[in-house]
């Protein structure tokens, strides 16, 4: 059904962020606008993928940013150049970024 002829049909949402992770994903931009990533990659045409893990024995979230989508089509022909990744690794409980981490 199109649904572009109903004024009262919503299109469904593409992504949805948990509330709990919003602030995680705030916080990382504002971290990475601060370092000097974003004078070589513009933080409006980036992916971003976010995931739990582990830095020096603590819970945390790691938000990261990437130029380029790795896929397994073409890790082979990227270089981390294409990539360029920044990584902002913030406490799980408190938010507070406790690295970032800046490939070129």
């Amino acid at each position: 059904m199109d649904s572009s002829n109903d004024p009262n049909t919503e299109e469904p949402a593409f992504l949805k962020i948990d509330k709990a992770y919003t602030p995680f994903l705030l916080k990382a931009v504002e971290a990475v606008k601060n370092t000097n990533w974003v004078e070589d990659y513009d933080l409006n045409r980036v992916h971003i993928s976010m995931r739990k893990d582990r830095y020096q024995g603590r819970d945390c979230i790691v938000v990261r940013f990437y130029a380029a989508d790795l896929t397994n089509v073409n890790w082979m022909e990227v270089t981390s150049a294409d990539i360029g990744g920044a990584h902002v690794y913030m406490e799980a409980s408190g938010r507070a970024v406790l690295h970032i981490a800046i490939e070129h």
